[in-house]
């Protein structure tokens, strides 16, 4: 669907309700009954055929996801409630299959976790009102998948650049409980999260390429223990193919092949040496760590429901998506295979979905605030919508909302003087928030301005978003780690490796071992090449 003209200022902040409808408000005002089906119009009769009938509820289907397409209907709340509804009609009327049932990988996940609400619906054919929020964010994966997976029509070489989009679009932050829990959603919206988040999407985004990526993890030294991921791998031709999502580098093959599998690995502890950056930054795994591996599959409930794996048949064309998932399937592929033990349904997802289910109100609290940029600066929040959905060439586009979400800090600096002039405290404390939102607005737009430049191979353009617009502006704000790594990437595009290998090195987030071997590996290259010239 074509992009719309610019919209008047007005309604682009209508736009931004869609963040406590799609949100905020999922945690405080419409959880625990999130389930409830909306309101279905009533059929339309008189077709003379069964199949007349058949194609015009097929339509229902075709053009809600169309609706979820276009950004408004996107990102404004009142427009999801029907096109659920059209979603409801369809479902209505369509034939359910007679041989369904659920997944028997559901029976591997922990009891409590088995109690989710979203797994009470899964043989229905109601569309809850939240299948609005959760198709958007398939649609986004669709749309990212579809740019970033390359050229090549082989497997392998699609989950290497869709890695590739993962480690350079979505910033590693550190582990641990004082981080926000994310869905999938918001960890694209935000475009940061940790390993794990990073492999969530990763296999999100091969789903949707028709590949299967899943997470191996080594299993606990007692029965209490819970496995510890590891990282995700490709399911491909009966292997397992390796991509370590904190180092930000796939596991090297032998012999200048890219990506090990578990097998090589297993086989030849030389190809994990290789990942060691330095004597005080080793690879902390051996071959001989690799017995029994957990396997963990990426099922999340829409994935596994009767009504999505109706959809995704009927949806075709420009219009198709992949709404469904199979996880027994592949466990029946991964039987027997060397290094895999157990294999189970990952639990991930549904502790964060039932995070959202009992949010507390910490968490409530840290997501409102989260979604503080895009509230105070509408601009910000359609410039992102665009740049999930890959509309970067009209006028209404990304980078163009993007640069209206940077004002000058003459104007940030006379907002805070208004802030400052607010004669009840409370009016001031609020005011002061939202001019601090809006700096951080700024400082969002300036760095994912910095990515679209790089996506577009518009390297000196990224460099000066990245140095001078980013880090030079903001030392240590926001996105001081992917500003670094993303830096250190459009030198080295640039052919300027000592540029590159300055960058990666100054890093000290969590993928600080990986930037270091990119570093060595690019000292390495380097001297190689400068190797015949020293002869002559």
């Amino acid at each position: 669907m074509p992009v719309r003209s610019p919209k008047p200022a007005a309604r682009l902040a209508r736009s931004t309700q869609a963040l406590t409808a799609l949100f905020a408000a999922t945690l405080i005002v419409t959880t625990g009954c999130d389930q409830t089906p909306s309101k279905s119009p009533s059929g339309k009769k008189g077709f003379s055929t069964a199949a007349n009938r058949i194609r015009q509820n097929d339509e229902n289907l075709t053009y809600a996801v169309r609706l979820l397409r276009d950004v408004d209907a996107a990102t404004t709340p009142d427009s999801l409630t029907p096109i659920v509804s059209r979603l409801n009609l369809w479902g209505q009327q369509v034939t359910p299959k007679e041989d369904w049932k659920p997944d028997q990988l559901l029976l591997t996940l922990p009891e409590e976790l088995r109690k989710a609400k979203a797994l009470q619906g899964l043989a229905g054919l109601d569309f809850p009102q939240s299948d609005g929020r959760e198709l958007v964010q398939v649609i986004w994966l669709n749309e990212i998948a579809r740019r970033a997976s390359g050229a090549s029509s082989e497997s392998l070489a699609k989950a290497q650049s869709l890695f590739d989009w993962v480690v350079r679009n979505i910033q590693i932050e550190p582990d641990g409980e004082g981080r926000l829990q994310n869905g999938s959603t918001e960890i694209l919206l935000f475009g940061r999260g940790s390993a794990a988040d990073r492999a969530w999407i990763f296999s999100l985004l091969a789903r949707q390429q028709g590949l299967d990526v899943v997470l191996l993890a080594f299993p606990g030294k007692t029965a209490s223990d819970q496995p510890q991921l590891w990282l995700p791998a490709l399911l491909d031709k009966g292997e397992l193919y390796l991509f370590d999502t904190r180092l930000g580098l796939p596991i090297a093959g032998p012999e200048g092949q890219p990506v090990a599998t578990l097998s090589q690995v297993m086989a030849d502890d030389k190809l994990l040496r290789a990942m060691d950056a330095d004597d005080e930054h080793p690879y902390p795994v051996k071959s001989e760590d690799l017995k029994d591996l957990v396997v963990f599959v990426e099922g999340s409930p829409l994935y596994l429901s009767h009504r999505m794996q109706l959809a995704e048949e009927k949806l075709g064309g420009n219009e198709s998506l992949v709404l469904s998932a199979h996880p027994q399937r592949i466990a029946e592929q991964l039987a027997g295979k060397p290094g895999v033990g157990a294999v189970r349904l990952w639990p991930l997802p549904y502790e964060r979905l039932k995070t959202f289910e009992n949010p507390t109100r910490e968490y409530a609290e840290r997501m409102v605030r989260e979604m503080g940029p895009f509230q105070q600066t509408p601009q910000l929040w359609q410039g992102r919508v665009l740049d999930l959905l890959g509309r970067y060439e009209s006028p209404n586009s990304a980078s163009a909302m993007y640069q209206d979400a940077r004002p000058s800090d003459a104007t940030l600096s006379q907002q805070r003087g208004v802030a400052e002039k607010q004669a009840q405290p409370q009016q001031r404390a609020m005011a002061t928030f939202g001019v601090d939102m809006r700096a951080i607005a700024k400082q969002d737009a300036s760095y994912w301005l910095g990515l679209l430049a790089f996506d577009r191979g518009n390297y000196p353009a990224a460099i000066d978003y990245l140095n001078t617009r980013v880090l030079e502006a903001a030392p240590d704000g926001p996105w001081t780690f992917g500003a670094r790594y993303n830096l250190g990437r459009a030198y080295e595009a640039q052919g300027q490796t000592d540029a590159a290998i300055r960058a990666y090195q100054s890093d000290y987030s969590p993928q600080r071992s990986g930037n270091l071997l990119r570093a060595k590996r690019l000292r390495e290259s380097q001297a190689k090449q400068n190797a015949p010239a020293a002869k002559e």
